[in-house]
């Protein structure tokens, strides 16, 4: 808004303002609609944000899960034997992202290569999804991504 001196002498003489005349500020009705906008904006924008939120926690218990794989295909290459549970494999060095654990992990066949079955279940803390992969049995190794 502009500032129209006239104003100024007005309020020192107590005289009242017609509506041309009108001073600085902003109408009642101009701050409404100024509110409904940012409400509507916002009401936009948080559906949005919980959105990227699960994808990135999603995203994160993917990661782990290949790690996971890598770690354990590692671990035979070493030990000639696959890892018997998530402990003796975080024990050789596989390290989850923060918020991210195994919910199962079961090799089955851990001595033999060409039997074996990994069976795991990787979920972020803060995620409502899960990882689930099992191989080479059903999935041909392709993680699935179920609800809890």
């Amino acid at each position: 808004m502009k500032h129209q001196p006239e104003c100024d002498s007005l309020r020192q003489t107590g005289r009242r303002l017609t509506r041309p005349q009108r001073c600085g500020g902003f109408t009642l009705i101009e701050l409404l609609i100024v509110t409904v906008i940012i409400g509507l904006l916002a009401a936009i924008a948080i559906p949005q944000f919980d959105g990227i939120r699960q994808r990135a926690y999603n995203t994160a218990a993917l990661a782990d899960l290949t790690n996971a794989n890598k770690e354990i295909e590692r671990f035979f290459n070493d030990n000639y034997r696959y890892p018997v549970d998530d402990d003796e494999l975080i024990g050789a060095g596989f390290a989850h992202s923060a918020g991210v654990a195994f919910t199962k992990f079961e090799i089955r066949d851990a001595g033999d290569p060409a039997t074996i079955r990994v069976h795991m279940h990787i979920d972020h803390a803060a995620s409502r999804q899960y990882y689930h992969y099992e191989y080479p049995n059903g999935y041909s190794g392709v993680p699935e991504l179920r609800w809890k």
